[in-house]
């Protein structure tokens, strides 16, 4: 089972882009085609943040607000908030009010599995290049489970 680490290092194909020059007099329109699925990508991080937040007890509000300031869901956006979140989580274990960290990682390797595209760019370059580097609060090392 590959790990949440295993996928940071995982590389985004460049945007293929295709154009049309249309000539009016001096006038030229440029018709652009994105030929890399930005479209299904994009769906696939929207509904990437929608699970969380009906899976992940704890992000309703910061769903709600984030509907409420940006008109939309924008999951790179919004996954900074989740992040902060699931760090503070980390760092307040044993808090009844915090959020489960744990839980938020389950289900981003839940999710990895499943390897959707827009999903998997969400989970890299919004929640793993954002958690804190070493020496910053939240990266010590801690026992996750039982000793054998």
């Amino acid at each position: 089972m590959p790990s949440l680490v295993t996928i940071k290092t995982a590389a985004t194909c460049p945007v293929e882009v295709a154009s049309r020059h249309i000539g009016a007099d001096d006038n030229e329109e440029r018709e652009e085609r994105k030929a890399d699925g930005t479209a299904e990508k994009a769906a696939a991080g929207v509904q990437l943040v929608e699970d969380l937040v009906a899976q992940v007890s704890g992000f309703e509000d910061t769903y709600e607000s984030h509907i409420f300031n940006e008109n939309s869901v924008l999951p790179h956006v919004i996954f900074w908030d989740v992040v902060q979140d699931t760090v503070r989580s980390y760092l307040t274990e044993g808090n009844p009010e915090s959020l489960n960290w744990r839980r938020v990682l389950a289900f981003l390797e839940e999710e990895t599995q499943r390897r959707v595209p827009g999903a998997i760019e969400v989970i890299v370059t919004s929640f793993l290049c954002d958690l804190p580097h070493q020496g910053e609060p939240g990266t010590a090392s801690k026992r996750t489970s039982a000793p054998p």
